[in-house]
């Protein structure tokens, strides 16, 4: 398969649903291969992308399997994994993130919200190193999360932007003091997977497109949590 330079690779039958999600992302300014699985794993000297797009129409543990077969070819170890599916159970989003995926978005997805994610996630700058010991260090993710401000009770929507198994990075409006202790409730899609990281602010920024970046490091006791549930410590051997 013929694969351009810095291209968003989309993974799946060929049918309509992956049809749209290529022509979505080429009006998004995206280059664009497309290819099956079994295309994807038969060519060892692929040229890495950016991303993977897993277009996935199967069940969860068909779907489980895919992304963990993606992830062990060698070319794509290190590339980040947006997975699509149909599906929008707690579980399966669950399945896909402790698994690696950097974010998991359920169809229908509007094609903004799709462009969006596929930018953020192939903008991702990593070294070169692609080896396995690099993707479980650290890498970018979109996903929404409930942030508690513990010291003032409040409640705040924020989004994950990337993690690693000690830390993570979020967006959010509004600038936090280093040093202020709260708690990262990750979300599945719109629902709450009520697990709550407790972490501190180590630093906060400007982000470019507006509001605040902020880098967290997860407390001791939460990092081991915090690395199975980002997906950084297998937590079985599929």
């Amino acid at each position: 398969m013929a694969a351009p330079l810095a291209y968003t690779l989309v993974v799946g039958l060929e049918n309509e649903d992956r049809a749209w999600v290529e022509a979505t992302l080429l009006r998004g300014g995206l280059a664009v291969a497309t290819a099956t699985e079994g295309d994807v794993l038969a060519t060892p000297r692929l040229e890495p992308p950016r991303l993977v797009v897993l277009d996935d129409c199967g069940d969860a543990v068909s779907r489980v399997v895919s992304q963990r077969r993606l992830q062990l070819h060698p070319p794509l170890v290190g590339v980040p994994i947006l997975v699509l599916a149909w599906d929008g159970g707690v579980e399966s989003y669950t399945a896909a993130i402790t698994r690696g995926a950097s974010a998991y978005l359920v169809k229908p997805v509007s094609p903004q919200e799709l462009v969006e994610v596929a930018r953020r996630l192939a903008g991702w700058q990593t070294a070169p190193d692609r080896t396995e010991r690099r993707r479980r260090l650290r890498r970018p993710m979109y996903m929404k999360v409930e942030l508690h401000l513990r010291s003032r009770g409040v409640r705040k929507e924020a989004r994950l932007c990337d993690a690693s198994g000690g830390g993570c990075c979020l967006e959010l409006d509004e600038a936090l003091p280093a040093g202020e202790p709260v708690r990262v409730v990750l979300q599945a899609g719109d629902a709450s997977t009520h697990v709550g990281l407790g972490a501190e602010v180590r630093w906060t920024r400007p982000a470019e497109a507006g509001g605040h970046r902020a880098g967290l490091r997860f407390s001791g006791s939460t990092a081991p949590l915090a690395a199975k549930l980002l997906g950084f410590v297998r937590s079985d051997p599929s």
